[in-house]
This record gives structure tokens, sequence and C-alpha cells, in this order.
């Protein structure tokens, strides 16, 4: 093979790989080899058309950007209507800002379902800057709750709030907001007639002109707290089983929306400082850290969610650590 051959043979592979001018018209070499030279014009006419009609789609009727071909740039052409970008905001997503026009009417502290506890001037708190932030969701603005719209959309229905106080205290507060789109306050009880200051277990308010129940169970570790096992050592207090839920899950199958909240309570101040340590099975775990337990718990927890919820009736929702609403404080006459 001479030098001229080899020369010849690399111009070839170089007028394969780059595209060639023909009368002016710029034609695409493709790897592939069509015998009929008609069917590649024709595929090529056909990948035109096709991405050509994804383009118009998108401008003239715009997708979601979690629906296939409704993503990348794409999307962000599409025409921002008032009511496609409601759907695709995501409200989860923003920052509290400093409102001075900002007006909170959702309720007072003369709220009737309102622990004693918990109202805060009641209490001593004198600032009210808390007052003047609100959520801002990025790239939307959040609608002002109304309450009938509210509780006409969840008419025949069940909201559940499971978790420790900061759970309570969020299930308190819906309350009080939904209570002011009723016209009769008496209407709205607790089903077993329960008291709710300093309750333990379950509540469960009852709306009667919408039939719909607002219920809270207090499981600070949504796992269950029991007793050692009879083979457990002397320091063992108490366990927590890391592998078992508590028997409320039974009655939150049917429910349309479950609100759950677990964290403050797991550090070592409330487990194995005092005694309580972690269970798997029949065995007691010394050395698992409060994290890993935590973790596991939670691993618990979503088994049970995805084997016993339908995606098509209820709506979960999870929250973790949030500021704490308490704090020590040095009281003076």
């Amino acid at each position: 093979m001479d030098l001229q051959q080899v020369s010849h043979e690399q111009q070839q592979q170089q007028n394969q790989k780059q595209p060639t001018t023909t009368n002016n018209k710029l034609v695409f070499c493709f790897p592939l080899k069509f015998a009929n030279k008609d069917f590649s014009h024709a595929l090529l006419f056909f990948l035109f058309l096709l991405f050509s009609s994804i383009l118009f789609y998108n401008i003239l009727s715009p997708l979601q950007p979690q629906y296939l071909l409704g993503i990348s740039f794409l999307s962000k052409i599409s025409p921002k209507t008032s009511e496609n970008f409601s759907k695709a905001c995501d409200f989860s997503y923003g920052k509290w800002v400093w409102d001075e026009s900002y007006v909170i009417d959702q309720y007072t502290e003369n709220c009737p379902f309102l622990d004693l506890g918990f109202r805060c001037r009641e209490s001593g708190r004198r600032d009210l800057d808390y007052r003047k932030w609100r959520w801002q969701p990025q790239g939307c603005d959040l609608p002002k709750f109304n309450a009938k719209d509210f509780l006409e959309r969840s008419r025949n229905g069940r909201i559940v709030f499971a978790g420790d106080s900061i759970g309570r205290n969020q299930w308190e507060s819906m309350i009080c907001m939904l209570a002011q789109g009723v016209s009769n306050l008496s209407t709205i009880y607790e089903e077993s007639g329960n008291p709710i200051t300093k309750h333990r277990g379950f509540l469960s308010m009852h709306f009667h002109e919408y039939n719909l129940t607002v219920e809270y169970y207090r499981v600070p570790f949504l796992v269950v707290v029991d007793r050692p096992p009879a083979n457990a050592l002397k320091e063992v207090r108490g366990v927590i089983r890391l592998d078992k839920l508590h028997w409320y899950f039974t009655k939150w199958v049917e429910a349309d929306i479950i609100i759950f909240n677990a964290g403050h309570w797991w550090n070592e101040d409330k487990t194995v400082k005092m005694g309580i340590h972690f269970q798997e099975g029949t065995t007691v775990n010394m050395t698992m850290n409060v994290a890993e337990a935590f973790q596991r718990s939670l691993n618990t927890w979503a088994s049970w969610l995805i084997q016993n919820t339908k995606a098509e009736k209820s709506h979960i929702f999870f929250r973790s650590f949030s500021p704490v609403h308490y704090r020590q404080v040095l009281c003076r006459n």
C-alpha cells in the first residue's frame, strides 16, 4: 500500500464525518446507509416535521414542566397564563419576607379551640413582629386562605395530623382557620367530648356542616415506645421499637390528607440519657446512635405508607425539625 493510497483512504474517512455541499444545499452524512435514497429523504423530512410539531405545540399549547416534551427550553418559552402558571408553581419553594402591609385575619387568640398554653399574647409575648412575616413562593404568589372554599373542597373528608407538639400546634391553627368559614361555632365539636387542653392520645374535631373531621394523634416518635424485653440489661428503662409503628396508624388508612411530623424527640436527652434504647425484633441495641435510629424508624414509616395508602386517595406530607416553641428563660419578679 503506497502513500497515495493511504491519503486517498483518509480523505474518504474525513468526507464521511463532515457534511457535504451539493448545488449550494447542505446534505448531512448519516452513519446509516439506506439502499433507497427516497427512503432516507422521507426519514429526514419526517424528523423535521416531528421536531417542528413539538416546538409549535409547546408554543401554542404549553405543557407543564413535568410532562413529556414539556421540558428544558420548551417549557421556558411557554406563555405564562395565570391558570397555567399557578398549576406549575411550587408553593413549598420560597422564603419568608417582611411585609408591613401584611394583615393576619385568619383567627385571633379568642378562638375557642386554641389551647391556653399556645396563646402567645395571653402568655406574655409583647412583640407583634412575628405577624408581619409572610411566605413568598419563588415565581408566584400564595393565594390568600379562604376558609369557606377550603371547607367546601374538603367536604366529607378527613385531615389527620400525627406527631409531636409541633403537629399539635399546626392542628389547632388549622381548626381555628377553618372555624372562620363556619356560621355557627357550636357545630364544631370533639367527637368523643374530650377537652383540648392537656389532652394526651388523639382528638377528632368534627365540622358538622361539612361532615369534615380534622384529627390529631400524639405520636412523638411515630414508632412504638415500649417496655424493655425480659432479656434486656438492667439500665434499659424502656425501648423504642424501630420496626413497629404505633397502633394509631391503623386509623389513618382512609384519610384524605395526612401530615406527619417527627424529629424533636429524637435526641439523646429524651432517649438514651433517660435509659430508653432502640429495639429491632427482640434485640436491644445499646450502641446505636439517635441519628441512625431515627433513619431506621422513618424506613419503617415509609414502608407502611407504600403498603397501606393509595396515591389516588391520600395526600401525604412530612415535616421534620423546625424551631421549637419553648425555651429556658430566667424568670424575674
